[in-house]
């Protein structure tokens, strides 16, 4: 199977761009077909074996990859483990700066 990766790149983002489950994209492993299945209605037509997960392949939406603050902090502790708490602070400072609408309405711009 032959497949572009702009094409799974499109499919991950069709996927993302609603709240989880609102939209799916599935890959066939052996054609390199994808299927679009939106909540709106608008979907492909699916093949009836759809369901056969030796066959098809859901693309994930990005919340469910985990690619977060734990991705960091597994990776530190595993390959960097001396910078732990460097890397804490980071994450802490960053939690604590106030986005820039916040900022303009205190200082009435």
């Amino acid at each position: 199977m032959k497949i572009q990766f702009d094409d799974i790149e499109n499919a991950f983002h069709f996927v993302s761009m609603e709240p989880m489950y609102g939209n799916q994209a599935i890959l066939c492993k052996e054609t390199g077909e994808i299927f679009y299945i939106s909540e709106m209605g608008d979907s492909n037509e699916l093949p009836d074996d759809i369901e056969d997960s030796k066959k098809y392949i859901e693309i994930p939406h990005k919340n469910e990859l985990d690619l977060g603050k734990n991705l960091v902090m597994r990776f530190v502790i595993e390959f960097m483990p001396d910078d732990i708490y460097r890397i804490e602070y980071i994450f802490k400072k960053r939690e604590h700066i106030p986005d820039s609408n916040h900022c303009s309405k205190k200082k009435g711009y």
